[in-house]
């Protein structure tokens, strides 16, 4: 999966998680919704340490960008 799809996934998964906790402040959650919350949060962990070693294991080049074009 490259970055900008991590990326992607990974704002997704935050949103959710964002709603779910105002849902949770609202109206409380289900067995199934809090179940659901918990796997987010491990993908959202896997994701993050997935391009933390991407940014430690990639080159430094001063002056240029990383970002594909």
């Amino acid at each position: 999966m490259n970055s900008e799809m991590m990326e992607f996934e990974l704002g997704h998964l935050r949103d959710q998680q964002a709603k779910t906790r105002e849902d949770e402040v609202f109206g409380g959650l289900t067995s199934k919704e809090r179940a659901a919350y918990e796997l987010r949060q491990g993908r959202i962990r896997e994701l993050e340490s997935a391009m933390s070693k991407r940014s430690e294991t990639a080159p430094y080049f001063p002056g240029v960008s990383r970002r594909k074009h």
